[in-house]
């Protein structure tokens, strides 16, 4: 079964929800341990980790969208 525009329109809307809401979750990360949360080495082992972290979602996100890009809709029809 292929899906319907709605479908496919619902499916970005919610990989674009959860993308920002990833990307506020982790600025307020990066700014508490920036604010002396956590101090010293392991305080910026912890920020790079979570920069690389952001990066790795950053992309899963792209690809998710991309690949909504590239799907047919179906026309609401059952093939035969």
């Amino acid at each position: 079964m292929m899906a319907t525009q709605e479908q496919i329109d619902a499916a970005r809307r919610q990989i674009e929800q959860l993308r920002d809401q990833h990307a506020g979750d982790l600025i307020a990360l990066v700014r508490l341990v920036g604010d002396g949360a956590l101090k010293g080495a392991a305080g910026d082992r912890l920020t790079t980790d979570l920069r690389a972290w952001d990066q790795g979602f950053k992309d899963v996100f792209t690809r998710a969208l991309a690949l909504l890009d590239n799907l047919r809709p179906s026309d609401g029809t059952s093939p035969q």
